[in-house]
């Protein structure tokens, strides 16, 4: 079962009951119409998932029909609303007769807003990041599968930039949507130079097959599989249920925003333009490389 739509210019993983829950850095919602529900308040579908730990439903509310409850799940990192009525668990979006989106509306209200500057201080943390263009520049993080055609596609739009030296990009890499994706993910981390081995992976990409172009390693080191797991949610943590989702600077010096998906043709230099006067000193310039 799938609950997380697809955004538009981005490579998705599925929201799906099997998942395992990842616990990722929220601000709270202090919303006082919506309350804990008891499991046993829940449809039986979400009853047998939450006791076997699969997911969490964080909030239950009163919608604006009467009799169906919106229910608030947590699952792998990401949020979603869901409806219950008559023990039947609905999915989708909720549409008034009026024909306005009750779900958009109940999204905006009840779940928990991403706190994207504490996931930039932990990726600044953890380290392990291929930077592309010079210290100075404006920066932007960007978490990327080496099979994803969409990151591919940005890497190709950055590399122009980032070579005059206007843009500075921090890629976090995960690796999750093709059986290759951690050996290849693996590869460029393990590199002697990490910025070339990601450079090798985007000149080889085969865009038919929406594949790499650097050759995967077939058993990765088990806490550099960890350190890419923990890129995935911190994804996840950032509002990012695709890539590549990008952490951008919006306001102040730890002011951080996140868009899922490719930006649009012109989004980069509007965002080089915009970032004209701030101090890009304090970025971390290592290609972090763990053993």
């Amino acid at each position: 079962m799938s609950f997380i739509r697809r955004p538009r210019g981005a490579a998705v993983f599925v929201f799906c009951l099997t998942l395992v829950m990842a616990a990722p850095a929220f601000a709270a919602n202090t919303d006082k119409n919506a309350s804990k529900p008891d499991t046993a308040e829940l449809p039986k579908i979400l009853q047998q998932s939450v006791k076997a730990g699969k997911l969490t439903v964080i909030k239950k509310f009163k919608t604006a029909k009467p009799g169906l409850t919106g229910y608030v799940i947590q699952q792998s990192g990401q949020h979603e609303v869901v409806y219950g009525e008559d023990g039947f668990l609905i999915v989708g979006q909720l549409i008034s007769p009026d024909g306005d989106n009750l779900s958009a509306q109940y999204t905006q209200q009840y779940v928990p807003k991403p706190d994207v500057a504490k996931v930039v201080s932990d990726l600044k943390k953890t380290g392990h990041l291929v930077q592309q263009g010079p210290d100075d520049a404006p920066v932007l993080y960007v978490f990327a599968d080496p099979n994803c055609i969409y990151c591919h596609r940005f890497y190709d739009q950055v590399a122009p930039l980032a070579k005059a030296g206007k843009i500075q990009v921090k890629w976090a890499l995960a690796g999750f949507l093709k059986p290759s994706s951690m050996g290849r993910a693996a590869a460029i981390l393990s590199a002697d130079d990490p910025t070339a081995a990601l450079a090798k992976n985007e000149a080889g990409f085969n865009e038919a097959k929406e594949e790499g172009g650097i050759k995967p390693v077939d058993s990765p080191n088990p806490k550099l599989e960890t350190l890419i797991n923990l890129h995935y949610k911190q994804m996840a943590a950032a509002g990012g249920n695709g890539t590549p989702t990008v952490i951008y600077r919006e306001g102040g010096p730890n002011q951080w925003a996140a868009k899922v998906g490719m930006p649009p043709k012109g989004w980069l230099e509007s965002y080089i333009k915009s970032q004209d006067g701030h101090d890009n000193s304090q970025n971390n310039s290592k290609n972090d490389k763990q053993d």
